[in-house]
This record gives C-alpha cells, sequence and structure tokens, in this order.
C-alpha cells in the first residue's frame, strides 16, 4: 500500500479529504469518450459517469472513466495492440519508456471497457467489436471481474482468448493534471480522448459508477452552476475546454495535429474566508473544488 492508498481523517471536500503532509501522486488515465450529437443539436456529447457516493475520492461527482494504472497494463504482449509504436508517445506523455507508455494507452482502454462498457478493440482479423459481442456472457463475465472489488483480475489470458487487439490510435491526448497538494489521494493522470466506436453503446458498471449520461459540455457545466450535479476542477476545465467545439472531427482533427494544452497541470488549494478553493497555475480567481 502506498502513501496515495490510505485514508486519514481530514477535512471533507468534493474531490476528498485534505490532508496535511506529502502524498505520492500515482499515475492514472482517464478517457474523454466523445460523440456527435443528434440531428437537432449535432454539437459534441462527452460520456459522463457518476461516481458510487461512497467512493473516497470525488464520490457523487460526475467524472470520465478512467483509473490507476495496473502492472499488467504496462506487461500487454506486442499481440494484443495495435497502432503507433508507444515509443512515439512517451514524449507526449511524459514518461521515460515505452512500457510506461503502454501502461498508460492500456489503462484508458481497460478502465473505459470495466466502466463504461466501451471496448476500444478490434478482432485479430482487423474486424471490429460488435455490439452483439459485448452483450455476449464472455465479455459481460470479464467486466464483472475488472469491477469486483478485492479480485484482481488479469485481463490478458482473456484477451488472448478472444484474438481481442487493443486499438492504440483510438486514442488521443488532450490534457494532463496532477491532483494538488494536500489530497488524501494524489493522482499524476493524463486526460485521453477518443470517439465511441461505430456499432457500440456505454453501459456502467454499477459498482464504482452508479449512473451515466451523454451530455454536450455545456449542459453538464449548467447542470453544475444549477447545483443539480458535482463536477470536480479538473472536469469542469477539460469540459469547458470541449466546449469550444462544434463537432467531433474538429476536436480530433486538433489533437492529431497537436492543437491542445498538454502541460501539466498542478492546481493549487487555497482557502478563502476559510473554504477550501482551488487555482489554476495560471492565476486568476479561485475556484470551488
Amino acid at each position: 500500500m502506498t502513501t496515495a492508498d490510505r485514508r486519514p481523517d481530514g477535512e471533507a471536500t468534493a474531490s476528498g479529504v485534505l490532508v496535511d503532509g506529502p502524498v505520492d501522486a500515482v499515475d492514472a488515465t482517464t478517457v474523454l469518450l466523445i460523440r456527435d450529437g443528434g440531428a437537432d443539436r449535432p454539437r459534441p456529447e462527452v460520456l459522463l459517469l457518476e461516481r458510487h457516493v461512497e467512493s473516497d475520492f470525488a464520490g457523487g461527482a460526475l467524472v470520465f472513466p478512467g483509473g490507476k494504472v495496473d502492472d499488467t497494463d504496462r506487461g500487454l504482449a506486442d499481440q494484443r495492440w495495435r497502432g503507433t509504436p508507444p515509443s512515439a508517445w512517451t514524449d507526449r506523455l511524459g514518461v521515460t519508456d515505452e512500457r510506461q507508455a503502454l501502461g498508460l494507452l492500456v489503462a484508458g482502454i481497460r478502465e473505459t471497457f470495466e466502466e463504461a462498457g466501451v471496448l476500444l478493440a478490434v478482432r485479430g482479423d482487423g474486424s471490429p467489436v460488435t455490439g452483439r459481442e459485448l452483450a455476449s456472457e464472455s465479455f459481460i463475465e470479464a467486466r464483472r471481474r475488472l469491477a469486483t472489488r478485492g479480485e484482481h483480475f488479469d485481463w490478458r489470458p482473456w484477451l488472448e482468448d478472444e484474438d481481442l487487439v487493443l486499438d492504440l490510435d483510438a486514442l488521443g491526448m488532450w490534457s494532463w493534471w496532477l491532483t494538488p497538494l494536500g489530497h488524501h489521494k494524489r493522482f499524476d493522470t493524463r486526460f485521453l480522448i477518443a470517439r465511441l466506436p461505430a456499432g457500440q453503446a456505454a453501459g456502467f458498471d454499477d459498482v464504482e459508477v452508479t449512473a451515466m449520461r451523454w451530455s454536450t459540455p455545456e449542459d453538464a457545466l449548467a447542470a453544475w452552476r444549477g447545483g443539480t450535479c458535482t463536477l470536480i476542477f479538473p472536469t469542469r476545465r477539460n469540459l469547458e475546454d470541449l466546449a469550444a467545439y462544434d463537432a467531433v472531427d474538429d476536436v480530433l482533427a486538433d489533437v492529431a495535429a497537436d492543437r491542445v494544452d498538454r502541460r501539466r497541470i498542478l492546481p493549487s488549494i487555497v482557502r478563502v474566508d476559510g473554504v477550501p478553493m482551488v487555482r489554476h497555475p495560471d492565476g486568476g480567481d479561485p475556484h470551488p473544488i
């Protein structure tokens, strides 16, 4: 157990517990899964999952699918992924070797499958994964085992048995956020972005996630301002950036051309009249955590 896994007593906030003293940040990946909206409102929509209210980090908040990198993610066999080699990802992900890069990419795909039921992969012959396959007993059981608390399910043999190849090129680097000092859990999180694959539909796992919604960034932010949902600061800022786009193709074009802000963002916790708030490193007024 690392320092980041302990749950000390402290001041509760929307994103977790504030504590004194240093807490190590662990590598994590989250994925903004996006799709074009309907004909009546064709702006991009993003998948938001509601974390279980008893989660000790961002409990009850709407988040993007994601989680910590597991050692098995770094150890995925070369035959089980396709696309741009992880060695070409090291600089943009801020890591020193290709296995670290692979781990971050695989973690994003694994967590998106576990929490949202969407699998960024193809069969060994290049054919797409279908909605019918995602609803099959094998896929449902793999998701269940990934989500079961207290069990560490290594999905690599299952990927081999099903002849599944993870599609690294389905992902793009969107942003990079580090949990502020003072939180009892801290994550060094790469925010990746991907289009919802054709023929697939999202569905929450009902373990770590208790509800889900597809929403335009504008509608999600309006719901937060109206007090009908919880959005922590990094989620809000990523939604604000996504709200600048009129179509998914435009988003992905800017990602491919490196026209997005990929700096490592470390906000700080400040107190305003005794209330903890968060401030972006670029300055400006403090915001609710």
